[in-house]
Order: structure tokens, then sequence, then C-alpha cells
């Protein structure tokens, strides 16, 4: 799994200078209101985990893959590997962002530790929603099919459902909104939190195993 995911990071080096864009984007979000900030880090990061696929059907590196000792399982495992780990990163690149984002943002947020387990736990489960989205079809049709419903369509909606959200907390609620949910999750950490974490991780691994069962029956 290891070596695959290292074989998947190494072949999509191209891409890696997509990463110095993705502080600039958060705090470009961040100037609304620093809370936005780490979901935003671990969607940006999650888009680039999909760059291996991209690079994997360009060079047809499925076919060189199999000529190895390696079974489709492991491949699965490296490709979501690299994934929670772009995603780790991103919420920690968000989190350590927030101070700087509330020197200059419209809405100062200070979290406490309840408020911000309740703002990762949402990541997560962020995250569990994207992977199931996303993930098995680009196993099942490759990048160029799959790339339509497997990455741009749950993007450009969970992009416009992520504007909507501000705009209406923004114009709407005067910034209440968001700010109430929170309050409600840290007065329910462990149900609210610890049911996010559940969820995601349940979601992430539903899209593990169709992944694995799509792929193992895919044909090249």
């Amino acid at each position: 799994m290891f070596k695959m995911m290292k074989t998947d990071w190494s072949a999509a080096k191209y891409y890696y200078k997509r990463i110095l864009l993705v502080p600039l984007c958060m705090l470009v979000v961040g100037a609304l209101s620093a809370i936005y900030l780490v979901p935003m880090g671990m969607f940006l990061m999650f888009s680039i985990s999909v760059n291996p696929f991209a690079v994997e059907e360009k060079g047809d590196l499925n076919r060189f893959y199999l000529t190895l000792p390696v079974e489709r399982t492991a491949i699965v495992k490296g490709r979501y590997a690299l994934s929670f780990v772009l995603c780790m990163a991103g919420i920690l690149l968000g989190a350590v962002l927030m101070p700087l984002a509330n020197l200059f943002s419209l809405s100062r947020w200070y979290p406490d530790f309840k408020w911000m387990l309740a703002i990762v736990s949402f990541s997560f489960l962020f995250y569990g929603v994207m992977s199931l989205a996303m993930y098995p079809q680009l196993f099942r049709l490759g990048y160029q099919k799959g790339k339509i419903w497997g990455y741009y369509l749950p993007a450009v909606i969970i992009c416009l459902l992520y504007v909507g959200i501000m705009e209406y907390d923004m114009l709407v609620k005067d910034g209440l909104f968001v700010t109430e949910l929170l309050i409600y999750a840290s007065e329910h950490v462990l149900a609210v939190s610890g049911g996010m974490f559940v969820l995601g991780a349940a979601l992430l691994g539903i899209s593990y195993m169709l992944s694995v069962l799509i792929y193992g029956k895919r044909e090249f």
C-alpha cells in the first residue's frame, strides 16, 4: 500500500505546483470568515488527490501496474491512503491559517476546543461524502470518462452549496447560521462530533469497498 501511495505521488509530480495555490485560495475564502478554512482546506487537498487518476490514464499506467507483483487491492489502498494524508494535511493547514485569516476577515472567529472539534469532525464527514461520490466512479470509468460524474459534477455541487451557505450566513442570518450550528455541536460534542466522525468513517469504508469491487472487475 505505501509503495503504491509513493508511486502515485511521484507520478503526479507535474501537479505539485498546484498545492502552492491552496493556501492562497483558502485565505480568499477566509476573508469572509475563518470558520470556513478547515473544510475548504480539506476540499482543495482532496481535489489534488484525484490527480493520480489523470496521470495514470494519460500514461496508461494501469497496464504497467498490473504487470507488477501488485494486487489491485493494493492500488486502491494506496490511492485512498494518499487521499487521507492529503485531506488531513488540508485540515491541519486550515487550522494553522485561521489566526492569519482573522487579521483581515470580515467575521472574526476564535474557537475553543469543542468548536474546533466540531469543525474537524464535519470536515471528516465531508471527506467521506466526497470519497463516496467521486472515487468509485473514477475507479470504474477512469479519469477521462469518469471525471464528469466522478469529479466535476460533485465538485460543482459542493462548491455551489459552499457558496450558498456562506451567502446565506453573511447576508440573511448575519453570520449566525453556522455559529448557531457550532454552538449546538459544542454543547453536544460527543453526540454530534462523534456521530459525524462515525458517519464519515462509514462512508469512507463504503467508498473503499465499492472501489475495490469495481476496480477488481475492471477490464483494461
